[in-house]
């Protein structure tokens, strides 16, 4: 009796103390995570905004990386077990974002896009363009 007691206890520390594996690359989680970010971002804009706005939900982005959400909670919990891990990995989104940022704020904006139409002059506008005075 001693044995099978002495058997499973062991058994119960070597099962218990199994090392998850992500199935998620690392880089992965990085494209994921920015396009996730991204994605809420455009969800917390929308809302201030009087405007058409296309969002895209959170299961379309895991589908275009080819994750579904229960690969994505375990490999995030499974990275979240290592926080230096977790850490590079949310460095990475970070530099990411401020790369498409900087690309963005080089780009030139369009004129007609970004000018402010007075009240007064709303029934002057024509199919998107003021009328010439």
């Amino acid at each position: 009796m001693k044995k099978i007691v002495v058997l499973l206890g062991i058994l119960c520390v070597f099962g218990c103390s199994k090392n998850e594996k992500a199935d998620v690359s690392q880089e992965k989680m990085v494209d994921v995570l920015t396009d996730l970010t991204i994605a809420s971002s455009a969800r917390s804009i929308s809302n201030k905004r009087d405007s058409v706005q296309y969002i895209v939900s959170y299961e379309n982005i895991l589908k275009k990386h080819g994750l579904d959400s229960l690969q994505f909670v375990k490999a995030q919990r499974v990275y979240q077990e290592d926080p230096d891990v977790y850490t590079a990995i949310y460095d990475s989104v970070y530099n990411r974002l401020q790369i498409k940022l900087e690309e963005i704020r080089a780009t030139p904006a369009d004129k007609d896009e970004n000018q402010i139409i007075p009240i007064s002059r709303l029934r002057d506008v024509s199919i998107g363009k003021l009328k010439k005075d």
